[in-house]
């Protein structure tokens, strides 16, 4: 099947590379759950990156149309969209379908170009951008392939080369941020979108469809860290939502959610707007989105109770291993 040239790429290219670049997500999800220290240190990135990109191979299928597939993807990935991390990338995918114009085929230099163009939408869906996450990690590698469309148009080399590129950003967030500094840990979001494009280059390699058409259909659990951590919570809960038909300017919707807590992520359009927020507020929140549009979807999360469960999972665990560590030495 001929879905990539060295110059092109078509939407069936696009569907299965990023197949390919999921199952590699799934794959470290729980790696990148261990990791996650920032914003908060609830060790979820993993899953909620899991759950963002499960949302677009469950329900999209492959289209010759580079447009059409590009569309198909960011719409599913916007409302499965979770999390801080999840949604941002959400975004960036709704960036991609914004720029690019209705083709069947792209070739390299406009590849970049949508990349590069779909870097400011990321950034203006976060309240307050931090540098050091995945936002500064896809910018940088915007950044490459944008500095190599006057110089070559292989769509192959390119990508493989922007590894090095990938890699260098990633490593540099842990001097960026001071959280990563303290755990000598590598942003968990940037890593994400890291090994998603690693999958995405081992299928440019390999070019073989046929494992990928199987194991989508595998279920594949979402797992979530039970580790814990003791810092104070400032805002106890998650919370998210989707709003349709927004009567409100979307861009006051950001300013808003941030007089209620932090961790402020507006993605998508007036039509389909999903938003995050860390608040003690939910519910005073819920009642205010009444006012700008009609809420399809509403999540909170207990923070506190997650950390809660787990520390109380941890001491019963430990206590446990104590007892039977006891028996099996004959201690009195």
């Amino acid at each position: 099947m001929n879905i990539i040239t060295n110059q092109e790429i078509n939407g069936k290219f696009l569907y299965y590379a990023f197949v390919a670049g999921s199952q590699q997500l799934l794959i470290h999800q729980e790696e990148i759950n261990r990791i996650n220290v920032f914003p908060v240190r609830d060790k979820d990135t993993g899953t909620n990156l899991a759950s963002t990109i499960r949302a677009v191979i469950d329900t999209t299928r492959p289209d010759k149309s580079y447009k059409k597939t590009i569309g198909n993807i960011a719409e599913a990935a916007l409302i499965g969209a979770r999390g801080n991390s999840g949604i941002i990338f959400a975004q960036f995918l709704h960036g991609l379908n914004r720029v690019i114009k209705n083709k069947q085929k792209i070739n390299f230099s406009e590849f970049a170009e949508s990349v590069k163009k779909s870097i400011p939408f990321m950034y203006e869906a976060v309240a307050n951008p931090i540098e050091g996450t995945m936002l500064t990690v896809i910018r940088d590698w915007s950044d490459f392939l944008s500095s190599k469309k006057e110089s070559s148009s292989d769509f192959k080399k390119n990508i493989l080369d922007s590894t090095e590129v990938l890699n260098k950003s990633l490593s540099e967030t842990t001097s960026k941020l001071k959280d990563l500094k303290k755990y000598g840990f590598v942003d968990a979001g940037a890593k994400g979108f890291v090994v998603f494009i690693q999958g995405v280059i081992n299928f440019i390699q390999n070019r073989n469809i046929t494992p990928l058409a199987i194991e989508k259909m595998e279920t594949i659990s979402l797992l979530h860290s039970e580790e814990i951590t003791d810092k104070q919570l400032t805002y106890r809960y998650c919370t998210e939502a989707i709003l349709k038909n927004v009567q409100t300017n979307r861009h006051h919707i950001k300013p808003f959610l941030a007089k209620y807590g932090d961790s402020v992520v507006v993605a998508g359009s007036a039509s389909t707007c999903r938003i995050h927020v860390h608040t003690n507020q939910p519910a005073t929140l819920f009642d205010q989105l009444k006012e700008m549009g009609t809420i399809t979807f509403q999540k909170v999360d207990d923070m506190q109770r997650q950390q809660d469960m787990a520390k109380k999972k941890k001491m019963e665990y430990c206590s446990s291993h104590r007892l039977n560590l006891r028996f099996s030495t004959g201690a009195d």
